[in-house]
């Protein structure tokens, strides 16, 4: 079974709570506003049955429902849900009741949910079960229950309609049937191609990180001796020189030091997004947060800025590699101290959000015009207005933030308003939940 079948059962039984609900609809509607005559207890019964199994298997799907497993469990509540339907028919008039059609539904399912075979053995099975009541209704075997109002006459006992609608009705099923399963078998190979694709993309773009990542460590040492050497210079290290001349040397010291941090950011995303997995232990998330703010200390100092942490005492520890959170969180606070003015709050907090912790980092600073959200974290992008308030940046540092939260598992979504401040809001997976997973 596909992994997008077996994600399919657990819509499957979401859908059958609006099944029961919708035979006990359809019993008392049609006995107090149509005014059909027909016994509500059978009705009550059905649904009150199609509840009871439900539970069961919503019970159940909480395993791991794959392959021949995944695939019995869906052949169990096709067959079920048939039989109910057959009950139904049955006190619901027979062949007369206009919602015979509903086997289209299951057969549908099977088509989806199962192999070509075991769906047309579905069918196969709904056909029998379809032409049993009819057939046994047709010859007094079974007792016929005709809803009165509903049709003008008693046609059950009409060998003719019987054997046209019997033939309609199976006629249909197959049809849709192998329908169904044409298109499903169609789209999961189209899937399995999109897939093989997407790997090998993945591969190229690992080759690709690591042709730039080779690449960005060789410039690294000379760039870095050019900001040192220029550093001297711009000293008095090495001597006096004219204004003129150490304003020019400033102005390349400042473009050496941003072709440092540059160099550094493509580093760091290189070899996140080359490397297939990186090594993963418990981390306690508030140690990593307090680092972060004595590494950021400094510079919200000299803007006045108040940092604030918060988190419960028995926050539990998540699933990862400590250097990469690290250096998610510096970006993530890194970037609220810088893009907040003077006087300004950044808050982190972090909370038990069930099998992982959510944390929020806030600012009250300029903001991410609304535009600009969708492409936040796209390699080199920067938001016009961060351009317009001179605040420099290699647009690499929300990427690799993306990076890092994907080769966790984890999610990341962000809320702002230009001019009163961001919310970037991320999951990383706890310890003890993923390590059992």
């Amino acid at each position: 079974m596909p992994e997008d079948a077996a994600e399919r059962i657990i819509w499957f039984i979401q859908l059958r709570w609006l099944a029961a609900l919708g035979v006990l609809v359809f019993a008392v509607a049609g006995r107090f506003l149509l005014q059909l005559q027909f016994a509500l207890m059978p009705f009550a019964l059905i649904a009150a049955g199609i509840v009871s199994y439900n539970a069961v298997f919503l019970l159940l799907s909480r395993k791991r429902w794959r392959g021949k497993r995944g695939d019995r469990f869906a052949t169990i509540q096709v067959l079920v849900d048939i039989l109910m339907l057959t009950v139904l028919m049955h006190f619901g008039g027979g062949i007369e009741n206009p919602f015979v059609f509903y086997y289209l539904f299951h057969v549908l399912i099977a088509a989806i949910l199962l192999p070509r075979l075991k769906a047309d053995l579905q069918v196969l099975f709904a056909s029998v079960c379809i032409g049993a009541v009819a057939v046994g209704e047709l010859t007094g075997v079974l007792h016929h229950r005709h809803i009165e109002g509903l049709v003008p006459a008693e046609l059950c006992g009409n060998w003719k309609f019987v054997m046209v609608t019997l033939f309609a009705i199976v006629t249909t099923l197959f049809v849709v049937a192998y329908l169904g399963g044409a298109i499903s078998e169609r789209l999961h190979e189209r899937e399995e191609e999109l897939a093989k694709a997407n790997t090998v993309l993945a591969e190229q773009d690992r080759v690709k990180s690591r042709y730039v990542m080779r690449v960005a460590h060789d410039l690294a040492e000379p760039a870095g001796m050019i900001t040192s050497c220029l550093k001297l210079v711009t000293k008095g290290m090495t001597g006096p020189i004219p204004d003129n001349a150490l304003d020019m040397v400033q102005r390349a010291e400042d473009k050496s030091e941003y072709l440092g941090d540059l160099i550094r950011d493509l580093l760091s995303l290189s070899r996140i997004k080359a490397a297939r997995n990186i090594p993963k232990c418990p981390v306690n998330l508030s140690e990593a947060i307090t680092q972060v703010f004595q590494d950021v200390e400094p510079h919200a100092l000299e803007k006045s800025l108040t940092l604030r942490q918060s988190s419960p005492e028995t926050l539990p520890l998540v699933w990862g590699n400590a250097d990469a959170i690290h250096e998610l969180l510096g970006n993530l606070v890194g970037n609220a101290v810088k893009y907040t003015l003077v006087e300004g709050h950044v808050e982190v907090n972090a909370s038990n959000s069930g099998q992982e912790v959510l944390v929020r980092v806030r600012d009250d600073g300029v903001g991410i015009p609304g535009e600009a959200i969708p492409h936040i974290f796209e390699e080199f992008y920067r938001a016009d207005n961060v351009k317009a308030e001179s605040v420099e940046g290699t647009g690499l540092g929300l990427s690799i933030v993306s990076q890092i939260i994907h080769t966790h598992g984890g999610r990341i979504w962000v809320e702002s308003e230009q001019g009163k401040g961001t919310t970037f809001s991320f999951t990383l997976p706890i310890a003890e939940e993923a390590h059992a997973s």
